[in-house]
């Protein structure tokens, strides 16, 4: 049975993500490593805007490729964005070690970072990946967060932001693919359900 009354709820709330976008004066609130249900390990960065609430993460996969000299390309790439993230908390000379394996290098960036995040306000950029979710960019070689006290930034001195949108920046969100699936209304002969 259908009931429409006035208590029928109509509006939901506004997106609690970060858009596409640079933000400034956003927070990170946690940094983990865990395993999704299919055993694939990631490192996870979690952000938050807390004057709207707003929140975004950035997930970095463990790598997997085809060859090994890719294999080392990919993770040296995400090394450097791990990098450029941790940079925001804790001098360059602090973030040198090894890892035997991706859990290792996660607990270990993990526990290097420890609670230096806390409070520490951040200008990032967030952009559409795969073109439906948004998260920090996959890219290393352009700076794509720092820290708002730019004389505080580990990694460099700051006179001004250099984060930048770039026409590699996906800032819209690609659209759901159109259903192929046959209307069976339309009037088609090959149509079985029309008469």
């Amino acid at each position: 049975m259908y009931n429409v009354t006035k208590d029928l709820p109509s509006v939901q709330k506004d997106s609690a993500f970060l858009d596409a976008g640079i933000h400034e004066n956003i927070e990170m609130t946690n940094i983990e490593y865990k395993k999704n249900d299919a055993g694939s390990e990631f490192i996870a960065f979690y952000f938050v805007d807390p004057l709207t609430g707003e929140k975004g993460s950035h997930t970095e996969w463990k790598s997997r490729a085809n060859t090994p000299e890719e294999l080392v390309t990919k993770e040296m790439n995400q090394m450097s964005r791990i990098k450029q993230i941790a940079l925001c908390f804790i001098p360059e000379d602090r973030f040198i070690f090894s890892a035997i394996s991706f859990e290792d290098f996660a607990n270990k960036t993990i526990s290097i970072i420890g609670d230096a995040y806390r409070g520490v306000k951040l200008r990032a950029k967030f952009v559409y990946s795969n073109g439906k979710y948004t998260s920090l960019p996959n890219y290393w070689k352009f700076r794509f967060i720092e820290r708002m006290d730019n004389n505080g930034n580990y990694s460099q001195e700051l006179q001004k932001s250099t984060i930048k949108e770039m026409s590699i920046d996906k800032m819209t969100r690609t659209p759901d693919p159109i259903s192929t699936t046959q209307n069976p209304f339309t009037s088609n002969t090959e149509n079985p359900f029309i008469s």
